[in-house]
């Protein structure tokens, strides 16, 4: 399912249950290819998969997106997955689907998830982000398990630096990542545009977060960056810069108000400020850190 101007599978305003898209390759579904024919259409969002409920009376839920190759070129504001539910009290509107076992890469956001709940992504491989590889805005119950955000070494010199962010979201649980920035810590794509980012990994305004069992290698920025954040918990994570010439200014920076907050078990490489600080809401045990 390729080359398809707004999208490979595209649902606005539908209400369906039991969706299944599996083994299937869906690639360069964006404005690219019809500059001619459509002209000033750059700016209208695409996806492979595309699914906005934010219209009264639709809903989108028990989907699974399974075994696919999902990539693309760029598309400003564009996804190789888009859910859009219908802000914080409808959120539920798109949910109840597992993202597993794919091939995710090269579009400005890899993954995107807006107001939507009850999402597992797993077992994926997630790479070539522009602006994030995952984008978790406004949600709740979201599950991200055992995937891997990447690069291949032989591309160094044509990267995508990495980026996952979650931001004014409850409930979600991320464990089992390895994520790897690009080894020079930003874009050294010909004409990328460059990223803003405050961390490899981004939790901002959030609550109930738990992070277990990750590791976080080679960022660019703080490695884990944490913002107005309770209930949040980090746990059994890796945070190093492994490369000859460190980039990393620091493993872990959580800033702002929150309560009962913890670290535990974990293990933070120094950066080139030193190691992490943290402020009185977050409880510290046992992790261990470079002298």
């Amino acid at each position: 399912i390729s080359y398809c101007r707004r999208g490979g599978i595209r649902v606005e305003g539908s209400e369906i249950r039991n969706f299944q898209v599996t083994g299937c390759d869906i690639e360069y579904n964006n404005y690219r290819a019809f500059q001619k024919e459509f002209p000033g259409q750059e700016d209208v969002p695409t996806a492979e998969i595309y699914i906005d409920v934010s219209q009264e009376k639709s809903s989108v839920r028990e989907g699974t997106i399974s075994s696919c190759t999902i990539q693309a070129t760029r598309s400003p504001g564009g996804s190789n997955i888009r859910f859009i539910g219908r802000g914080t009290d409808g959120n539920h509107k798109v949910g109840m689907w597992t993202i597993s076992g794919n091939l995710i890469g090269s579009q400005d956001n890899n993954i995107h998830l807006t107001d939507a709940r009850g999402v597992t992504i797993t077992g994926n491989y997630i790479y070539s982000g522009h602006h994030r590889n995952l984008l978790v805005e406004h949600c709740r119950n979201i599950v991200v398990g055992s995937n891997c955000f990447g690069h291949n070494p032989d591309y160094r010199g044509s990267e995508l630096a990495t980026g996952v962010r979650l931001v004014d979201s409850v409930d979600c649980n991320l464990s089992g990542l390895i994520i790897q920035d690009a080894q020079a810590g930003r874009h050294t794509v010909e004409g990328a545009v460059p990223v803003e980012r405050k961390g490899l990994l981004e939790i901002v305004r959030c609550e109930r977060i738990t992070v277990g069992s990750t590791q976080v290698t080679d960022a660019g920025e703080p490695g884990i960056y944490l913002e107005d954040c309770s209930d949040t918990v980090l746990t059994g994570c890796t945070v190093i810069d492994s490369r000859e010439q460190k980039l990393m200014p620091v493993a872990v920076e959580w800033n702002g108000d929150g309560r009962g907050n913890l670290v535990t078990g974990c293990r933070f490489g120094s950066g080139t400020a030193g190691n992490p600080e943290f402020p009185a809401h977050v409880t510290t045990h046992a992790s261990l850190l470079d002298n």
